[in-house]
């Protein structure tokens, strides 16, 4: 079958890292999260770059990138408290003092090419994704089995820290593990059913 932009958006956020191309040989590796209450990417800018308008994102690296996108920049000191904590809490404190809010005007996905209005990055999960963290986390055994199982991943001590439409994020000593759902997560109460069928599954 044919990419979707839904494959498109479960490739963006399977992803924690990616490279930011600024011009031909400039080339930065750029951790970001989605803000996912305004369908923009956050990711720290180095000072040098605060003048940057519109950039590419090679996603998850230069070399074997499975996203293209497009991005244009608004830089600010001060970006919503929100998507900033959400930073941290997945990656810890930024190095950098400025930070872009990106918008995706355009994403080249497997050679397909779609236009920004088809990549939506918000979603209904994201004001019960406290509560499903906290579970996930109440549980640490069953979290470990999920990143063995799915991911392919020992995590000594998971901390899960995102539950999107596609599947979690789970924080690791050496990064953002993803667990991915087999089938997306229109609401919360379908992201509680892809759970407890992985942790079913984890222990089968």
């Amino acid at each position: 079958m044919d990419p979707t932009p839904e494959d498109a958006v479960r490739a963006l956020r399977a992803a924690a890292e990616a490279h930011l191309v600024v011009s031909d040989g400039d080339v930065r590796r750029v951790r970001y999260v989605i803000d996912r209450r305004r369908g923009l990417l956050l990711l720290p800018i180095p000072a040098d770059l605060t003048e940057l308008a519109e950039a590419q994102l090679l996603i998850p690296s230069e070399q074997t990138p499975v996203v293209t996108a497009m991005i244009t920049i608004q830089a600010t000191s001060s970006p919503p408290a929100d998507a900033e904590i959400r930073f941290e809490i997945y990656h810890g404190q930024a190095r950098e003092a400025t930070w872009a809010l990106a918008a995706v005007e355009a994403v080249r996905y497997h050679g397909e090419a779609f236009d920004g209005e088809e990549i939506e990055l918000t979603d209904e999960i994201i004001a019960d994704e406290p509560d499903l963290c906290r579970r996930l986390n109440a549980a640490p055994n069953v979290l470990r089995d999920l990143c063995a199982r799915f991911a392919r991943a020992a995590v000594e001590r998971p901390v899960a820290v995102g539950v999107d439409p596609d599947g979690i994020d789970v924080r690791a000593r050496f990064g953002i593990v993803r667990v991915e759902f087999d089938e997306p997560a229109r609401n919360p109460e379908q992201a509680r059913e892809r759970i407890a069928d992985l942790t079913a599954r984890s222990r089968a």
